[in-house]
């Protein structure tokens, strides 16, 4: 169940996310156990116990969230950053903790994980609003204390309860007259704990043997017991003056000879938290207590119940602390440390390590490889039962001096410190040898992972990809040594279940490619971009029968970037959607231009797999077409890798492009490996032989052969034949020989804006 309010109300859960899916999502999750209020501008936002936001509405709300959680401070307001782990693989928003946000959550996750870190954050705001309580009687207790400024040094410097205790029953029975105090907090006849609570708390006197018989008389017995039930429910001290005469004296409580103690005072403890008590001081003469002394003596009771609250509340407060730091750092799946407590713990490390450079430790950041098929696959209870046994494993493989830690999603770190096992010492200057440990520190963790997963009674198998950074030399705070930790795990991934060992080369890279993402969007976002056309020609006339359009992207200092620089990245951000209707829009456009000048010319235009993932992607290319030419002077090319992935799908698709007239060729064909036989009942009509082959038209190479095969099934399936790449004289003529429809290359031209290509071909 959710985290309730001291009303009981459901709590408030502000919500700012702008994906559909993870809205509904949470809705689902959250039901009626929580009062939710939806607003992707914030407006609806009113006192909410919990913002749970993506990463646009973070960037977009940061001043309205900072001043909601300025309005409820001092109690925290918990901020949840929902983080997409495709369009945000790098999780760039880490930066945000502990500043705007407080915990994130990669999606896609499981039900479970969502709704544990929403319980986790408002049992935090919970435990923030009670300790604030907590801290606010503490302070009406400390006030008045200082009010009544009748508490003695022991009172005031105590640090513990038992030490306060013990250090004012000696101090009593130091006083002339006093010869035994005890200290009780008996329990009420029902209390169930009542037989494992001692009768005596704390005593000092030359009677304390009597203590503990006298204490177990008055709290148990029911004629003693009136006497402890009378001071604790009236609140004022009871004098006795002669214990004798009132048989309060148990034979147990007696001296050698038959001595015993004449009379006592009971003075009430009231407390606000735990049980209440006395205090019992007693002295060898009769009617020893009088008015004035009573009074001196509850004031005392007075000042000790005040600083009774002052122990419990500050006992309360530790305990409160220690859980909110428990549920701030540690992963509620696992169990495990979470990435705040490796922040923590390795930032103090580095100021520990301030004066030297060897390495003190070794953090390999854990990404498992293929986890994603699983959970998918087999829904998120399944997937979190592998990552709870994934978490086992890790700790077996690594030393009982090492750490795991669940970074979140299927990602996990570990951290290796200077081995204290190694004989003689390893040396703190031998960065090399920790570099080797931490190796195969990484190689023990992906051996441990290669034994099969057991899940619903089936087998299923996990590799890792291990970054491996170094502290203090890859980075002056923790931050920065995660990050590279991270930074390098992405390289390790390149080849798949493999470690790889950071080094500021790889971060100049990533930073290269960051830069090279924020300007390509801005060049999305403002057009910046140009076509040039290459033409297509008649292999029999050389007369040019249309022309392919290629994006270039122009810079500042007047060069012109190609696509093979930009392309895949733009591919991999989803910028490439984009990017992709312009380049048709505008190639149409100008196809429509030719058109209009007599010149009737076809345009080929290159689609990535990125671009056509369903029937709405074809409506919506015939519709960024048709204003301007018909679909049917318009080529499609589709690379052979393309037909790989999901060949029923694409095929599909290719014949709903034909369906609205556009015509579709198979680019660098001969490189892939698509099964002929699909091929020839695919909806395309044109192949264009990849330049490699034509590359080797040569008397050593054996592209001339390959030429011949494509040509012959080309031809057998029907199909035309473009050839790619022509460079000289040599391949044209060979080309030509065997029959291919059509060409394109620097031989006869090179791809050229649009006035040039007008002034050379047309």
């Amino acid at each position: 169940m959710p985290a309730q309010s001291p009303a009981s109300a459901a709590p408030t859960i502000a919500v700012g996310i702008e994906n559909n899916a993870n809205v509904r999502l949470i809705n689902s999750v959250m039901g009626n156990d929580y009062s939710l209020q939806h607003s992707q501008e914030g407006t609806a936002w009113e006192e909410p116990d919990l913002v749970i936001v993506d990463r646009t509405s973070l960037q977009r709300h940061k001043a309205l969230i900072a001043r909601l959680c300025n309005q409820s401070a001092p109690m925290i307001l918990p901020v949840l950053l929902i983080s997409d782990a495709e369009r945000d693989p790098n999780v760039r928003s880490y930066s945000e903790l502990g500043a705007t946000i407080n915990d994130i959550l990669r999606i896609p996750t499981s039900r479970m994980e969502l709704l544990a870190r929403i319980d986790n954050l408002l049992h935090l705001r919970q435990l923030s609003r009670t300790q604030e309580k907590a801290r606010r009687e503490l302070s009406d207790v400390v006030g008045a204390l200082q009010i009544l400024n009748a508490c003695d040094q022991i009172l005031v410097r105590s640090e513990s309860e038992p030490a306060l205790l013990e250090s004012i029953c000696y101090r009593i029975v130091e006083a002339e007259g006093y010869d035994l105090a005890w200290i009780s907090f008996p329990p009420s006849p029902d209390d169930p704990e009542s037989e494992s609570i001692p009768s005596v708390h704390a005593n000092a006197g030359d009677w304390a043997h009597c203590a503990i018989p006298l204490a177990t008389a008055w709290n148990a017995g029911d004629d003693h017991r009136a006497t402890v039930k009378e001071i604790l429910e009236t609140g004022k001290p009871k004098p006795i003056h002669n214990l004798q005469a009132e048989d309060l004296i148990p034979e147990e409580a007696s001296k050698a000879g038959g001595q015993t103690l004449a009379s006592a005072i009971v003075v009430p403890l009231q407390v606000d938290i735990g049980r209440s008590g006395y205090l019992a001081i007693c002295s060898n003469n009769t009617n020893h207590f009088d008015q004035e002394e009573c009074q001196l003596l509850q004031r005392l009771g007075i000042n000790l119940a005040y600083a009774l609250n002052t122990h419990r509340f500050q006992h309360e407060r530790n305990l409160q602390s220690a859980e909110i730091r428990d549920l701030a750092f540690s992963d509620a799946l696992t169990g495990l440390p979470n990435r705040h407590y490796l922040t923590s713990f390795l930032d103090g490390l580095l100021n520990e390590q301030a004066s030297t450079e060897s390495p003190s430790a070794a953090i390999l950041f854990i990404d498992l490889d293929g986890f994603k098929i699983i959970n998918d696959a087999l829904g998120h209870e399944a997937g979190d039962e592998v990552l709870m046994q994934v978490s086992q494993r890790l700790q077996g493989a690594v030393r009982d001096s090492d750490l795991v830690i669940r970074q979140g999603g299927d990602e996990f770190l570990a951290v290796m410190f200077d081995d204290p096992r190694s004989n003689p010492p390893m040396k703190p200057q031998d960065p090399e040898t920790f570099q080797e440990l931490a190796s195969k520190l990484a190689s023990r963790i992906i051996d441990s992972l290669t034994t099969p997963f057991v899940i619903e009674d089936k087998e299923h198998h996990l590799n890792a990809s291990i970054g491996i950074s170094l502290c203090p030399e890859h980075g002056e705070s923790a931050a920065a040594i995660i990050q590279a930790a991270d930074t390098a795990m992405y390289e390790a991934k390149k080849t798949g279940g493999t470690s790889h060992l950071y080094s500021p080369a790889i971060s100049q890279q990533r930073q290269q490619r960051l830069s090279l993402e924020s300007r390509l969007r801005h060049a999305v976002d403002h057009e910046e971009f140009e076509l040039h056309f290459q033409p297509l020609f008649d292999m029999q006339g050389l007369g040019i029968i249309g022309a392919e359009a290629l994006v270039r992207w122009p810079q500042e200092d007047g060069s012109m970037l190609s696509p093979g620089t930009f392309i895949p990245l733009a591919e991999e951000t989803g910028l490439i959607r984009t990017m992709g209707d312009w380049i048709l829009k505008t190639a149409a456009r100008q196809l429509q231009s030719w058109h209009e000048a007599g010149h009737a010319l076809k345009m080929s235009v290159n689609l990535s797999l990125k671009q056509l993932k369903s029937e709405e992607d074809v409506a919506r290319f015939h519709a960024i077409v048709h204003p301007f030419i018909d679909p049917s002077w318009i080529t499609l090319e589709l690379t052979e890798s393309m037909l790989i992935a999901d060949p029923t799908a694409i095929e599909a698709l290719m014949e709903k492009l034909n369906e609205y007239g556009f015509e579709i060729a198979i680019d660098d064909f001969g490189t892939g490996y698509s099964s002929l036989s699909r091929l020839q009942h695919m909806p395309i009509q044109t192949l264009k032989i990849d330049r490699s082959f034509v590359d080797q038209i040569d008397p050593a190479g054996k592209g001339a052969a390959m030429v011949a095969i494509i040509r012959q099934m080309a031809e057998s399936f029907g199909l035309l034949t473009v050839a790619e790449g022509i460079e000289n004289e040599v391949q044209y003529q060979h080309l030509l020989e065997h029959g291919v429809n059509f060409g394109q290359g620097f031989w006869y031209g090179r791809p050229v804006p649009d006035a040039e290509f007008r002034g050379t071909f047309l």
